[in-house]
């Protein structure tokens, strides 16, 4: 037995080797952020449910009046607890996207007419070397104003009053615009758009308006054609 002795010491310590190598992977091998391979997708942030089974699916809730059971009806995946959770993310990633000029989040999240509007933004902010900071204190509303379906479109009207702190600096960090130290209210209405039985499950954003009580100086997002409804 004592000429085990060794072979039984070389297999143990293999053993923990093995044991830490695994567990040092567990933690060092997992991606931080996101690689080549997590690419974005804005169907994610509003999570329709068209991957999981009938059974699985959220049951369509009582319509409220702002017309959501047309999109209930042409949408039997859509819940719309899930979508204003989807609409909240979507807020404050189109804020921080405008004010960075991310052009490939918006891309994502934004249909293309809107897309153009906020991209002219973006270089009209950069010819003039000008910095947007922007800071979203609280989102205190985010309510779906009014919903419907027309050409196979289902259209969805999202109330959001919120405070923000917004403002323009020049390249030498001088204020041009706004108060980046002061919060100010902004209400706005934002329409989201889906083609109806689409293989892409994602909304997108199609329109800004103005709402009552928009006080902000610096708007951090620019307003697009009002739309007709």
């Amino acid at each position: 037995m004592e000429c085990m002795g060794p072979m039984f010491e070389i297999v143990f310590y293999a053993a923990i080797a093995v044991v830490i190598c695994v567990a040092f992977y567990s933690v060092l091998g997992k991606s931080v952020g996101r690689g080549p391979e997590d690419t974005f997708k804005p169907d994610e942030i509003f999570g329709n449910g068209e991957d999981k089974p009938a059974r699985e699916r959220p049951a369509p809730e009582p319509d409220d009046g702002t017309g959501l059971s047309a999109v209930l009806q042409a949408e039997p995946g859509f819940s719309p607890a899930q979508f204003i959770d989807g609409a909240k993310t979507a807020y404050s990633m189109i804020l921080e996207a405008f004010a960075s000029g991310d052009r490939e989040t918006l891309g994502e999240l934004l249909t293309a007419p809107t897309y153009a509007v906020y991209d002219a933004a973006i270089t009209d902010r950069e010819a003039q070397n000008l910095t947007q900071v922007t800071d979203l204190g609280r989102l205190r509303t985010c309510a779906i104003k009014t919903a419907r379906v027309e050409d196979g479109e289902a259209v969805i009207r999202v109330l959001y009053e919120a405070d923000i702190a917004s403002a323009l600096r020049n390249e030498s960090g001088e204020l041009v615009e706004g108060d980046p130290d002061m919060l100010s209210s902004i209400s706005e209405v934002w329409t989201y758009t889906r083609t109806v039985g689409s293989g892409d499950p994602a909304w997108r954003l199609a329109d800004v308006e103005p709402s009552e009580g928009d006080d902000l100086p610096a708007d951090p997002t620019p307003d697009t054609k009002p739309s007709e409804t």
